[in-house]
């Protein structure tokens, strides 16, 4: 009973969460191409909905097989948001699509060590393209890249506590880049290391 309760939340949760995401109040009320405050709320909200329903997702279905495969066409239609040209109001919802449906894929993949490898290039990636950005006048979408990578590595790799000391690293490392006052270049990449570092050890902490 509990279980299908929870199956029932995490489906009313999932289409209420993709609702809110892609649903342009302001343009359907105003015609207006510009987002609202009440958009940004709502996109606010998909979030905190998105990641609540994919997590229950994850524990409700006793499939995970059915999981794995839902949870990786988020995964492969967040990537195609993010680096296809689509309308911005499909661009702006794949670091949505990215970090929410991370957990379950996480939970439910088979292919451990090729998903590990992959977790550890995305946090070396994200890593680097943050510092090059200001550098070289780049666009490129680090937290798209990173936390994705912080979650996956933190929930599959075996070695809790390297998941830790990567974790805390980069807590470290944000916290010092953002009270130096010599370089602006690292207090500018400070929160989002500190932002990857504490999603890391949140999601090791529930391990």
């Amino acid at each position: 009973m509990q279980l299908n309760r929870n199956k029932l939340l995490s489906i009313i949760g999932l289409l209420l969460g993709f609702l809110f995401l892609y649903f342009d109040l302001n343009k359907f009320l105003y015609n207006s191409t510009t987002y609202s405050q009440l958009d940004i709320l709502l996109k606010g909200i998909a979030f905190i909905l998105l990641c609540i329903s994919t997590i229950l997702m994850s524990v409700a279905f006793q499939n995970t097989l059915g999981v794995n495969i839902i949870s990786s066409l988020g995964l492969l239609i967040g990537i195609i948001f993010l680096v296809l040209p689509v309308p911005q109001v499909f661009r702006s919802s794949s670091f949505h699509l990215l970090f929410c449906f991370s957990i379950p894929f996480g939970l439910s993949t088979k292919t451990i060590r090729t998903t590990t490898i992959i977790s550890i290039l995305c946090i070396i990636l994200g890593t680097i393209f943050l510092y090059l950005n200001p550098l070289l006048d780049l666009e490129i979408p680090t937290l798209h890249i990173l936390l994705p990578g912080m979650i996956l590595f933190c929930i599959i790799f075996s070695k809790i506590t390297w998941c830790e000391s990567v974790s805390i690293g980069l807590i470290v490392l944000g916290l010092i880049s953002l009270c130096q006052p010599f370089l602006i270049i690292f207090y500018q990449t400070g929160f989002q290391l500190l932002l990857a570092g504490l999603t890391g050890f949140i999601v090791v902490a529930h391990r």
